[in-house]
């Protein structure tokens, strides 16, 4: 038995044998573990290359070299011939910059150090190969020895490191290098940070690699032997040198660069711990003296910044809202994606461990957002992933698979759990190019599972917290993860399209599942769903990823730029056979391709030729699954732009492949390839060319021919089913929805009078029964909800109801128009859906007077369905009483109407009767928060506003829209009309009669008040979401389909943005039925308060506004700049401030009309396409011609247009955020001030604005600008000390800014009355530069309170040089100008501005013309306090002091000789510490030189000595008690002191106190 078991032992393992998964029946079931490969799985899913090796036979192995083989045939034998000799055929690697030998080349250079006492421990050591691998397998007898020679190179002084950077890589490099080439050293990992040396202790050194060299060294002296003679020492340097794994039968992975580092730090704390105090100390001298002084300097520095942030709190990454665009001055036309090594050079293969493949060592005084995030994007490259798409925490474990050997792990053979370790997104898109095809399936599912869990998660998270990690699970950084897949280093579209190619039909389909989860189709079509219901957002938006221009002096440095696409139409070109040729010239290649798909997923997949293999898969009979996903595809890549929408027309059998296929393949049969086919008819449609191409080709009634089908009733489409009324409606709705798209157009019009009979079923409301039986209440209300929405843009095509001519914009035979014959039918059937009293099954519905009322999900969904037909109603009765309204009013007869239309007066009554509103008392205290106490419709519709889900809140407020709309046209109907004509006689006048003739607004003003009231609150809570989305100028810090996509909540495209814009739209209505009156007497302050409430209101909606709302800002530009806002913004300012003049009427006109003007044409302009960019925005299939570069840089050469100046504009039917600039940043209102600057700006003309405009100088705009910010800063004046208003979110620098921008160009702004409200904006802003100084008192980190190089530019100091040059050239000591100019010399003004200020002034011998401190803004204390610590501009002063710039400045009282000679005297006789004693003496040195050449400073040196710095509760100007004479004594020890025994300058020292005694 024993003999047996033996031999079972011994029996040799089986090549390709499959073991079974089972359960043991002795032994429990044991949890899943990690894949334990115990056979070669079978068959091997990768390279040729790498095996299977055979062992060698030895035993004969040497007979077979030395002789033939008889048997030529014997293939076995051939193969123990050569199995002694196989080895795995090593891949070519690619030629690039290689640091996996960096150690060594270090050790190298550090064996030519001047030290050649200890050159013998430092051996070289013996040459590598670059991936790694031993030369041999065998024990070095020196390894022990090579082991010191290993750690004396892993470790080498700084100064050697730099000496080996910039001698072999750069041979000319400088010593001024140094600092810089440590950085980049320290990046690359190969040198940690030092600490502080002087006082470093064992756990601070223990940090340092650097240390361990020296420690390393240090034991190695004084004991040679002893790492020698350790044999566990010996073993251990031989199991991570290599050479001992292969000995002992091991086999480990080599370690990466940072489990060495971690190797060398422990090693480092072991070794510190035997060595005493003298031998640190001894150590740490010995360190000083080798590094150079700048370089230690700046180390300990950075060791301390390391050990503050260790100590810190470092969560959650927290970004304040004002560092929107911090990086947006750094951003070129490449992707927000931080590209690493491989982006540009292929994948490289993992045999080489690169900075690329490791995560990147990032420098921890980088500390900024953008470094930030691109730390958290680095950090997915080692996550692994679940096949769900979950990251899997393996902290600890290694799975010992990488992207090579990924394609091993064999899911049927493999013992354990073997998708328990989970895959790398690298792992994962190397298995898609495995041979198995089972193995790419489950990477691209994997794939698809992961971008779906990234999108849904970052959807969840709350808008605009991007930079704030909210996930409780910290592996779990989706908006990192989904950066990183659509990022450069992956490579998906490359991936992605090979996929697409495959010959199964398996990869292809999940390829394409993948494709479609990438460009976020589903979560685009529920945001357009949602958009399209609203009725003011019919236009469809491009999806095409844009990013900001960077901003321009021109423009005086404001945030706001125009908006460009990531990818440039013209290289949206796919490759096709005429293209062949310029292939061949080298001029396209594939690298091309992905680096346009690192910019644009959708553009670089399109590049790829995606839309061609799209119209194969579609011309092959493709599976339903398959037909569905690629449907998807088109209508995301439709939607992204112009130009791909030009792709897919262009694309040759396309279009007449999806139209056949949804003729032709059952046609009674609805499934969602139709519907989809539908809403990409009407996608491409929303181009007017297009639109007009589908109605001439007959496209249109193929596609629409289901809008027909039911003409008598619905019994029919009850009775099928829900499934089927699903679907049905789905298909209906899209088909509805094209229509209207060509009715918008002015085609199809004339197809009303065919399709009325069939639209009348579902106008209908006696059916609601029915349905609400049936359970199909939501599928009837959909349709019959687009319905009305298509009535409600046919509307807009009848002409004007007392015109006797056509519409002026029927200029083609195509365009039609229709009657008024069918109106009045229709308004009947609208007017059943708002009869909430006389409908029994409407009031069922509705019940907000019932306090019992039933809260049901079901009675929710009910109200829900239903609000959105009676929205539909209201919008389109709107509509129609629109067209109704005289054009102009002032030809009628009279000024009135001679007659209504019966419906008019019907439509009014039904308002009032259904109590639409309340013409009672309203309370502010419940109004829209208590259901059981609404008294009105509206009032009702206020609360589901905010107690409901988001989609009732978007039909609340959309109902509410055409409500107020409905409300105002019948109220302007009834004042036209002649009330003695109209037919009231015979008729006693009701209740509701007089409503209607004095005007319902009038009858129920207060319930819109409180309305107004209602949403003013929520638009000053929703401002914030908009302008915390915006990072680095872009949508979002990921390049993916859709602005924002990517970015926390959906960024611009999350329904909480819709949301806030709908809001915006209804609060325009509800200004306008409210406007301001301002009377010569000033009104009350509680009318006053609500006017500046209201004002507030308009500025936050202004900042909400979208590509989309470009009437809503006209509108609220309008509202802001009218006369009578003016007026009460002028009473403001007098209320602030008493003004001894007044302004007259035309001065408010003149005001009103320029700033207007410029607000409109400023940001409402539209970039104007060149004409290379108009060639190349429409892609034919020219080959291009031949030049460099094929991806060209997106120029901004173009010039801007008017809003309304071209037609086509106006009819659009698509926005794209492209060449526009909306939305608009927070200090939008301050680029009045900066029309000065812009010399070259032209103001054209904007349609519907004055003629005076034209006459309007830059000058009169800047003047106009001036008074408006200082109205709105005064508004403060009468709003409650707690209200918080939208100007004071902008920064304080932002303000001051814009006043120095004004004097840019000349002191024109200074004049007549503008110069009384400068001064008093100056000392407004003075004042609240206090109170944030009191406020931020004591936190060193928020001294900088303007931070004018980190808020406006980084290239302020050019701003700076030139101001002061016009300050020289013009200003003559004008007080006020100098007044702004030296508030740059303030101490919460950055350094680097500061510095910059200080030496413009001094360079141009005007510091004398600054003002005294005492009059310059803000208090003097902020100017002296906290004293000056920055050695530059302490040298700077000194240098002023030398050079006699500040002579003149000491007879004149000049602000600049008190800074100088406060910040001066606190640091000579402060007590400075440290290097500051250094910098003390050389600054006294410089002084005392100077005074012994120039014997008229001897005053100055003087008011030095005896300055008494003056106390905090103490104000400058008053008497101070001067120091003591024992005071006196001390000080002119301190000088002597510092002349450190200089003969001449103790001469000098001599002479002061001399002369200061007498």
């Amino acid at each position: 038995m024993k003999k047996k078991e033996s031999k079972q032992s011994h029996a040799p393992p089986m090549v390709g044998g499959i073991v079974e998964k089972g359960f043991s029946d002795n032994t429990p079931l044991a949890p899943s573990s990690f894949p334990r490969a115990t056979v070669l799985p079978f068959p091997v899913a990768r390279h040729r290359s790498h095996g299977p090796h055979w062992g060698p036979k030895v035993s004969d192995s040497v007979g077979h070299l030395n002789g033939e083989d008889e048997n030529e045939d014997d293939d076995d034998d051939d193969g123990q011939v050569m199995a002694a000799f196989a080895e795995p055929v090593r891949r070519k690697e690619k030629k690039s910059v290689d640091f996996s030998r960096w150690r060594e080349l270090i050790s190298d250079n550090a064996g030519t150090s001047s030290n050649k006492g200890s050159n013998k421990l430092f051996a070289e050591p013996k040459p590598k190969e670059l991936n790694g691998v031993n030369e041999g397998n065998r024990i070095d007898e020196d390894a022990g020895r090579n082991r010191i020679d290993e750690d004396a190179g892993r470790c080498v002084s700084f100064e050697n490191a730099v000496q080996v950077e910039g001698g072999e890589l750069e041979n000319d490099s400088k010593e001024q290098d140094v600092e810089m080439e440590s950085a980049d050293f320290s990046e690359k990992g190969v040198v940690a940070e030092l600490e502080d040396v002087s006082d470093m202790n064992i756990d601070d050194m223990s940090t340092d690699v650097c240390n361990e060299h020296y420690s390393s060294e240090r034991l190695a002296y004084k004991n040679p032997n002893k790492a020698i003679i350790d044999d566990h020492y010996m073993m251990e340097s031989l199991r991570n040198s290599g050479h001992g794994s292969n000995y002992l039968g091991l086999r480990k992975e080599p370690k990466s660069l940072d489990n060495q580092i971690d190797d060398i730090d422990a090693e480092n704390r072991a070794r510190l711990q035997k060595m005493s105090a003298d031998e640190i100390a001894e150590a740490q001298d010995d360190l000083k003296k080798r590094l150079n002084p700048k370089l230690l300097e700046k180390l300990r520095k950075r060791g301390q910044n390391k050990l503050k942030k260790q100590k810190s709190s470092t969560s959650d990454v927290m970004i304040d809202g004002q560092v929107e665009n911090l990086q947006d001055e750094n951003l070129t036309d490449k992707p927000t994606f931080p590209l690493t090594e491989t982006s540009y050079n292929g994948t490289k293969t993992d045999s080489v461990k690169t900075l690329a493949d490791s995560p990147l060592l990032v420098s921890d005084n980088s500390c900024g957002p953008w470094d930030t995030w691109s730390k958290r994007v680095e950090s997915v490259r080692e996550l692994r992933f679940s096949l769900e798409g979950n990251v899997i925490n393996i902290s600890g474990i290694k799975s010992g698979y990488s992207a090579r050997n990924v394609s091993e792990r064999d899911l049927l053979r493999t013992e354990g759990d073997p998708a328990a370790a989970g895959y790398t997104i690298k792992e994962a898109l190397a298995l898609i190019r495995s041979v198995v095809p089972g193995q790419r399936v489950l990477a691209l599912h994997l794939l698809a599972s992961v971008l779906n869990r990234a999108s849904s998660c970052i959807l969840q998270n709350q808008v605009g917290a991007t930079w704030k990690i909210s996930n409780t699970d910290r592996l779990a950084d989706w908006e990192a993860i989904w950066a990183f897949i659509l990022g450069p280093e992956p490579e998906l579209a490359f991936s992605l399209r090979m996929s697409l190619d495959d010959n199964h039909d398996s990869v292809v389909i999940a390829c394409a599942k993948v494709i479609q989860s990438a460009l976020c189709c589903d979560i685009n079509e529920s945001f357009f769903d949602i958009s399209e219901k609203t009725v003011t957002c019919q236009k469809g938006v491009c999806t095409a990823p844009v990013f900001r221009s960077r901003p321009r002096i021109e423009d005086n440095f404001l945030k706001g730029g125009l908006w460009k696409y990531n990818t440039k139409p013209s290289d949206l070109l796919p490759f096709d056979d005429k293209t062949m040729d310029y292939e061949a010239e080298g001029g396209k290649t594939i690298q091309d391709d992905i680096v346009v798909a690192v910019q644009d997923l959708a553009a670089g997949l399109v590049r790829m030729g995606i839309i061609s293999r799209i119209r194969y898969l579609l011309e092959v009979d493709p599976s339903f699954v398959l037909e569905e996903c690629v449907i998807s595809i088109l209508i995301a890549i439709a939607r992204h732009s112009p130009a791909c929408a030009d792709a897919i027309m262009n694309c040759e059998r396309l279009v007449e492949t999806v139209v056949k296929r949804f003729t032709v393949k059952d046609q009674m049969e609805i499934n969602s390839f139709k519907i989809k086919a539908v809403k990409l008819m009407k996608v491409l449609a929303q181009y007017e060319k297009n639109c007009l191409k589908f109605i001439k080709n007959g496209t249109f009634q193929k596609i629409t021919w289901h809008l027909y089908r039911y003409t008598s009733s619905i019994d029919h489409w009850v009775k099928s089913g829900k499934e089927n009324c699903k679907n049905s409606s789905d298909l209906l709705v899209e088909q509805l929805r094209f229509w209207k798209v060509c009715i918008r157009y002015g085609y199809s019009v004339s197809n009303l009078t065919d399709l009325l009979p069939s639209l009348c079923i579902w106008l209908d409301v006696s059916s609601l029964e029915n349905v609400i039986v049936n359970n199909i209440l939501d599928e009837y209300t959909a349709i019959a909800s687009e319905a009305y929405l298509v009535l409600e843009v046919l509307t807009r095509r009848l002409p004007n109801f007392y015109s006797q001519v056509e519409l002026e914009e029927v200029d083609t035979e195509d365009k039609e128009t229709w009657c008024w014959s069918h109106v009045g039918p229709l308004v009947e059937l609208a007017l059943k859906w708002i009869a909430f009293k006389s409908d029994s099954h409407i009031s069922k519905c509705f019940e907000w007077k019932n306090a019992t009322r039933n809260n049901s999900v079901m009675k929710n969904r009910t109200e829900m369905s239903l609000l959105w037909v009676i929205s539909s109603v209201m919008h389109m009765l709107s509509s129609l009483l629109g067209r109704v309204i005289p054009e102009d009013t002032f030809s009628l007869q009279g000024g009135h109407v001679p007659w209504l239309p019966e419906f008019v007066p019907k439509i009014g009554l039904g308002v009032i009767k259904q109590e639409f509103l309340s013409f009672t008392q309203v309370t502010n205290n419940y109004y829209g928060k208590d259901p059981s106490r609404c008294g009105s419709f509206l009032q009702y519709l206020c609360h589901l506003r905010h107690e409901s889900e988001p989609e009732m809140m978007f039909a609340s407020v959309v109902c509410l829209q055409g409500s107020v709309q409905v409300v105002l046209s019948i109220d302007k109907l009834i004042q036209l009309a002649d009330m003695h004509t109209t037919s009231f006689e015979g008729f006693s006048i009701s209740r509701e009669d007089k409503i209607l003739a004095a005007g319902i607004y009038k009858s129920s003003s207060v319930e819109f008040e409180m309305m107004l009231i209602t949403f003013m609150n929520l638009i000053a809570s929703e401002w914030q979401c908009m302008h915390s989305i915006e990072m680095f100028g872009r949508g979002g810090p990921a390049p993916g389909v859709g602005i924002g996509w990517g970015a926390s909540g959906g960024g611009f495209w999350s329904t909480t943005v819709l949301l806030a814009q709908m809001d915006a739209t209804l609060l325009i209505h509800l200004l306008e039925l409210s406007p301001v009156v301002c009377d010569k007497d000033p009104p009350n302050s509680e009318e006053m308060r609500s006017t500046m409430q209201k004002i507030d209101c308009a500025l936050y909606m202004c900042l909400i506004s979208g590509p989309n709302d470009r009437f809503l800002l006209d509108k609220l530009l309008g509202y802001l700049f009218q006369i009578p806002v003016l007026k009460c913004l002028d009473l403001c300012v007098r209320e602030f401030n008493q003004i001894g003049w007044q302004y007259e009427e035309n001065d408010y006109q003149q005001f009103s009309d320029c700033l207007t003007s410029h607000f409109k044409n400023r940001w409402l302009s539209l970039k104007k396409k060149s004409g290379a960019e108009s060639k190349n925005s429409h892609l034919d299939h020219k080959t291009p011609k031949m030049k460099k570069c094929n991806l060209d840089t997106i120029h901004e050469d173009c010039y801007t247009s008017n809003n309304n100046g071209q037609k086509h504009n106006t009819i659009s039917m698509v926005v794209e955020w492209a060449h526009q600039r909306l939305p608009l940043p927070s200090h939008w209102f301050l680029s009045s001030l900066s029309t000065i600057i812009d010399r070259s700006t032209e103001l054209s003309r904007v349609s519907g604005s004055l003629d005076c405009k034209q006459n309007a100088s830059l000058l009169e705009v800047a003047k106009g600008g001036l008074f408006f910010l200082l109205g709105i800063e005064t508004m403060s004046t009468f709003l409650s000390p707690n209200y918080e208003t939208s100007f004071q979110h902008v920064p304080l620098s932002w303000k001051l800014h814009s006043l120095s921008s004004s004097l840019y160009d000349g002191m024109g702004i200074l004049e007549d009355q503008s110069r009384d409200l400068y001064e008093i904006l100056q000392d407004i802003y003075g004042q609240l530069l206090d109170k944030s100084r009191l406020v931020h008192n004591g936190d060193l980190n928020s001294l900088e309170l303007l931070r004018f190089h980190s808020d406006v530019h980084e290239s302020y100091s050019t701003f700076i040089e030139t101001l002061t040059e016009q300050f020289a050239a013009v200003s003559y000591g004008d007080m006020i100008y100098g007044r702004q100019v030296s508030m740059y010399l303030h101490r919460c003004v950055e350094a680097p501005v500061r510095l910059a200020a200080w030496n413009s002034l001094s360079n141009a011998r005007v510091l004398e013309l600054l003002p005294p401190i005492e009059k310059c803004i803000a208090k003097a204390q902020g100017y002296l306090e906290p004293a000056e610590d920055n050695v530059n501009i302490l040298e700077a002063y000194v240098k002023s002091w030398t050079s006699g710039a500040l002579d003149r400045s000491v007879g004149r009282g000049s602000v600049a000789f008190t800074l100088v000679v406060h910040h001066l005297a606190s640091l000579i006789f402060g007590n400075p510490l440290g290097d500051r004693v250094t910098i003390r003496n050389k600054l006294v040195k410089s002084l005392l030189r100077d005074f012994s050449g120039k014997k008229q400073h001897q005053r100055m040196m003087m008011d030095l000595i005896r300055y008494k710095r003056p106390s905090n509760d103490q104000q400058h100007g008053e008497e101070l008690i001067g120091p003591q004479m024992y005071e006196f004594g001390k000080r002119f020890d301190v000088l002597k002191q510092a002349c450190k025994g200089s003969t001449s300058l103790l001469i000098e020292v001599d002479k002061l106190e001399s002369s200061f005694r007498n």
